[in-house]
């Protein structure tokens, strides 16, 4: 059964869950480093994200 996943909880303009970007950084990776291993992405959609991050209580509900 496919299950459309939560739009809102991903990169803007992507499948890609926000999830993944915390990891990466948590592990100390730079945006760089997101986008050498997501080179479709833009770095404008990775900053909405991150803004996105900011401006929103961050919980386990919301990460996944």
């Amino acid at each position: 059964m496919f299950m459309k996943q939560n739009v809102k909880n991903t990169i803007p303009k992507s499948k890609i869950p926000i999830a993944y970007l915390i990891d990466y950084i948590k592990e100390g990776y730079t945006v760089s480093d997101f986008l050498s291993s997501y080179p479709w992405l833009k770095r404008e959609n990775i900053e909405k994200a991150l803004d996105e991050i900011k401006q929103r209580e961050f919980t386990a509900t919301h990460a996944f």
